[in-house]
């Protein structure tokens, strides 16, 4: 998971806060509620660890701060961005000229689909 930068809020996430007791996103709501006791256990609440586990034990808070929060997997992801690049910037083939056959109709997806964007309505 990668936080989105722009949400920093001026310190460190919640589950970087809370990583040292097991808490990752994919904690569940369930053992979430039980995190204070690991903490307490291993001499880990402080005040900042008391108010990370407050914003991720309750669920509105928690979605907030999972909000910013996106599942990227760079060994997978890298790849096809690479290939979907090459792909838009590969060599565009000539337009047909006057002896080659028309193009074949639209399928009937994309042909709907531009009925319900083209509007004629003035």
């Amino acid at each position: 998971m990668i936080k989105d930068p722009s949400a920093d809020g001026g310190g460190p996430s919640p589950y970087d806060l809370l990583a040292p007791a097991g808490v990752t996103p994919w904690t569940s709501h369930k053992d979430m509620q039980d995190v204070s006791f690991e903490l307490l256990a291993r001499h880990l609440m402080t005040p900042v660890t008391q108010q990370a586990w407050d914003e991720l034990r309750g669920v509105r808070r928690r979605l907030l701060v999972d909000l910013f929060l996106y599942g990227v997997d760079p060994a997978a992801d890298i790849p096809l961005a690479v290939a979907d690049i090459d792909r838009s910037t590969a060599a565009v083939p000539d337009p047909p000229g006057p002896q080659d056959p028309p193009p074949g109709p639209l399928p009937e997806a994309t042909a709907r689909l531009l009925d319900d964007l083209i509007r004629f309505d003035v």
